[in-house]
């Protein structure tokens, strides 16, 4: 009887643990089950919103310059119109014909395009006068993602201190971040045993320990059309050719701070001449890109989208020779491209352009921007990409860069300003003044370029 007990109670055992184990396996397969249908769920979700996002819109035109980002700007279109089977009409125009064609636009009764590809050097005329539409007056739900760069707000524009800032609306959206980077031949660093300068008196040092002409030169400067290069200079030393000071007034850097314009002037002057080619006052970035590429340069400040030129076997003698990082003196200066959507065109196109462009600024969207050869302008987009095998080794570059971004000047006098500058810098060259008279000469014309625009600059002192 015992025994009959015993056995009866290990069976029940048995079977009590089987019938755990069974509902166990059950409520798992049920979690499964749960998590798997939550999740097709929020894919289904995603997808619907996806599609809400981008829903069929009428044709646009975009107004676009010819350039070298220009293949990847096209491939970001083709993309888009795959994806969204919307049509968009591209007009490709030299960068000489874009500020008349979109002046003409925006003043006609209704604009040929739907978006305008505006020039960091003069977009602030088109915010101003209200010739583009805030966004927001299209889409009152828009918000900027954080990931995408503003440039030093170059997407904005604020009517109390008239120019971009923080408290600014947005009159327009990025689409080629370029900025300045330095690149440098890594492979006779490493050799050497030199690291990335962080000073402009380090580049100086290493520029004397490379410089063997004509064979291996040890910097180069661009001096035709220099002034965007020359301006990141300027920063470095903590001036300006041109912006507003801590107070929101405008100065002249160049007289307002004359000792540290001509501590960066001599610099520049002295890393062209001394370590550049006999022919630096005809150096400009075509020259310099040959120059890095045929493998007789050491080190150079330059467009950030120069990079691929130098990993293209066809033409180029550095191919995994060159490193990039940031300029060093702590500064870089933009010399970006925001889009705008005029406000002379019916309601139904700018839903449409801003589709477009919202699209554009997604992560996906850049990244493949980016591998087509354009620069992007999103931060998330650079710092991915700093560990790709074949952009990696500038895309970490620009990520790092982004804190230190200094704007371009920005003011419908930037193209006399430009004169100004180019003129005095290749007078230095040639020898025709010191580097204390070119800089006060420049100062003095631009001051008066500005007090003429009616700028409220600081008096000059006696």
């Amino acid at each position: 009887m015992k025994k009959t007990m015993i056995l009866a109670l290990i069976v029940a055992f048995i079977v009590s643990m089987l019938f755990i184990g069974t509902s166990c396996k059950q409520e798992e397969t049920a979690a499964e089950e749960a998590v798997a249908e939550e999740a097709v769920a929020e894919e289904e979700v995603a997808e619907e919103e996806t599609v809400a996002e981008v829903l069929p819109q009428p044709p646009i035109a975009i107004l676009i310059n010819d350039s070298p980002w220009f293949a990847g700007f096209d491939e970001l279109v083709q993309n888009y119109m795959d994806e969204t089977g919307n049509r968009v009409i591209l007009n490709v125009t030299p960068f000489g014909g874009m500020l008349e064609k979109s002046r003409n636009a925006v003043q006609a009764n209704e604009s040929e395009f739907d978006i305008l590809n505006l020039n960091e050097s003069w977009y602030t005329q088109f915010y101003s006068g209200g010739l583009v539409t805030p966004i927001l007056e299209i889409d009152p739900d828009f918000e900027l993602d954080p990931n995408i760069i503003e440039y030093a707000y170059a997407t904005r524009w604020d009517p109390e201190i008239k120019y971009s800032g923080p408290n600014g609306e947005i009159y327009g959206l990025p689409i080629n971040g370029n900025i300045q980077l330095y690149f440098y031949r890594k492979d006779l660093f490493e050799e050497q045993g030199v690291e990335v300068p962080q000073t402009w008196e380090e580049v100086k040092e290493i520029a004397e320990l490379f410089n063997n002409p004509p064979d291996m030169y040890g910097f180069s400067i661009r001096a035709v059309g220099g002034n965007w290069e020359y301006q990141t200079y300027m920063s470095s030393y903590g001036t300006n050719v041109v912006g507003l000071d801590e107070n929101g007034q405008w100065e002249v850097g160049m007289v307002s701070n004359p000792d540290a314009a001509i501590q960066a002037t001599e610099m520049w002057y002295d890393l062209g001449t001394n370590y550049g080619p006999e022919n630096v006052a005809a150096m400009g970035q075509a020259e310099n890109v040959a120059l890095m590429s045929s493998g007789k340069l050491a080190q150079i400040h330059m467009v950030s989208a120069a990079a691929p030129n130098f990993q293209n076997p066809e033409g180029s003698a550095v191919v995994d020779k060159v490193g990039a990082a940031v300029v060093p003196g702590g500064a870089t200066t933009s010399g970006i491209w925001v889009m705008g959507i005029p406000h002379n065109i019916p309601d139904e196109r700018k839903v449409a352009a801003l589709t477009f462009l919202k699209w554009a600024l997604t992560k996906e969207a850049q990244l493949a921007y980016a591998r087509a050869g354009a620069i992007p302008v999103r931060q998330d987009v650079y710092e991915e990409l700093s560990d790709d095998p074949d952009l990696g080794w500038w895309m970490g570059a620009m990520a790092d860069s982004t804190p230190i971004i200094n704007p371009w000047f920005r003011i419908p006098e930037t193209a006399q300003i430009n004169e100004v500058i180019d003129r005095r810098l290749g007078q230095l060259l040639i020898k025709e003044l010191t580097v204390e008279e070119a800089v006060n000469e420049a100062g003095l014309e631009i001051y008066n370029i500005m007090v003429d625009a009616g700028y409220d600059l600081k008096p000059l002192e006696d």
